[in-house]
């Protein structure tokens, strides 16, 4: 049998082994692209939810009739408010534990409004053998609550040379104030004479984004445009500084993830090492005039 003499198996072999190299690159690109896109998409998706969930919060708490002296924090512990608008212990849910007793559906069916909204927000999460569903941030615990728990929301103020946080923790539901009056609420009409905003529905809501596939990097020292592939952002909890207290008892944790660790920063396995996630504090803002007579 004749065997052509520019065919042979080494060629073959070769050939076989080009093709696995070509496959190799083409297909870290379409992971990238892929991973791209899902955790984008994510992130669009949950703008757009709490841009909503901070208008319709807006507007509902302006029509519902308090006292015009009452401030934002008076207004969130008034049962209409509690009721018809927000109730923060129910930011963690117990799935083996629903209070009533009732199916999970018709449990999230009765809640306020904001709760409803923020659902597609929230994750599943398990600690110590429990099942539980969750506004993302870092899991806090708090006897006040059905579900023994509740949530901080870490907001990233500086970070050092070696990538270690500082962090203030927020609230979900936040009030907007004018700097000039730190003590002041504008959502009361007892303010002081020369503060321009009185009587205002003036909300902001916190959503701490964090990406499933995506590292988070620092900027280069060089500019925003040079290459920052080696400022990868270490995932050190023990470096962690808090600028204020947080909401709740810091429960520990080493497990990875999005939102893991003891101050939700997360924690993913990239470049041999564990690394933080992309993320991004998604704060949505509404505001609207309070419907009162003074």
């Amino acid at each position: 049998m004749h065997r052509s003499p520019l065919r042979s198996d080494g060629g073959a072999r070769r050939e076989r082994g080009a093709v696995l190299v070509e496959f190799g690159f083409v297909a870290i690109l379409m992971y990238l692209l892929l991973a791209a896109t899902i955790d984008f998409g994510r992130l669009f998706y949950s703008a757009q939810v709490v841009q909503d969930c901070a208008r319709t919060t807006a507007r509902e708490l302006a029509v519902i009739p308090l006292p015009a002296e009452w401030t934002l924090e008076e207004a969130l512990k008034d049962p209409r408010v509690r009721q018809r608008v927000f109730q923060r212990e129910h930011l963690v849910i117990d799935l083996d534990n629903i209070p009533g007793g009732l199916p999970l559906q018709t449990f999230l069916d009765s809640l306020p409004v904001l709760n409803q909204m923020i659902r597609p927000l929230m994750i599943f999460d398990r600690v110590g053998g429990r099942r539980l569903l969750r506004y993302p941030g870092a899991l806090l615990t708090d006897g006040s609550t059905p579900s023994g728990f509740t949530v901080g929301i870490p907001y990233v103020q500086a970070r050092g040379a070696d990538g270690t946080e500082t962090i203030t923790w927020v609230p979900v539901v936040e009030e907007i104030r004018n700097p000039d009056f730190p003590g002041s609420s504008p959502f009361s009409l007892n303010t002081p004479p020369d503060m321009p905003q009185r009587g205002l529905v003036a909300i902001r809501i916190n959503f701490p984004f964090q990406a499933a596939m995506l590292s988070g990097y620092r900027q280069a020292p060089e500019g925003p445009l040079a290459p920052n592939v080696a400022y990868r952002i270490r995932a050190n909890d023990g470096g962690v500084t808090e600028t204020n207290q947080a909401p709740g008892g810091i429960v520990g944790g080493n497990e990875a993830g999005p939102y893991a660790g003891a101050y939700g920063l997360g924690k993913m396995y990239a470049h041999a090492e564990e690394v933080r996630p992309f993320r991004k504090l998604l704060s949505a803002q509404a505001i609207f005039r309070r419907e009162v007579f003074d």
